[in-house]
């Protein structure tokens, strides 16, 4: 597939989960009120948002200067944040359930899969940002 079609793709993937986010949000505030969850998915959207236009700016730089979407660095970066971020969300799930459990905490529980999702994808972005500016 050509590098094009695949930014254009890369382009309604992002959209498409911001989009879903914010209905998701909207919907647990309209439902709910506005609670620590709510909050805590605004600000999830919000990072969302803030890395879908990085990510695509790099890119689409990337796509200009003639490089492939992903080279062999690329895939080996992934392979690494992806575990790194598993354990990580493992312990991430451990940590929430208790906190939920010890505190008394009342997020619906239709929520805590949601902050758990959101995360676990934080913990990857992170991992993966870590893994790109070390030097191997």
């Amino acid at each position: 597939m050509p590098n094009k079609i695949r930014f254009f793709l890369l382009i309604i993937l992002m959209f498409s989960i911001i989009s879903l986010f914010l209905l998701w949000t909207s919907m647990d505030i309209l439902k709910n009120g506005l609670s620590l969850s709510s909050i805590v998915m605004i600000i999830v959207t919000v990072l969302l948002a803030v890395f879908a236009v990085y990510a695509l700016k790099r890119v689409y730089a990337s796509l200009k200067r003639g490089d492939p979407l992903k080279d062999e660095r690329t895939r080996k970066i992934e392979k690494k944040a992806a575990a790194l971020s598993f354990y990580i969300g493992i312990y991430w799930l451990l940590v929430l359930s208790f906190v939920i459990d010890r505190f008394e905490l009342k997020i619906p529980s239709s929520s805590v899969p949601s902050l758990g999702i959101a995360g676990m994808a934080v913990f990857f972005g992170l991992s993966y940002w870590y893994f790109s500016k070390k030097a191997e």
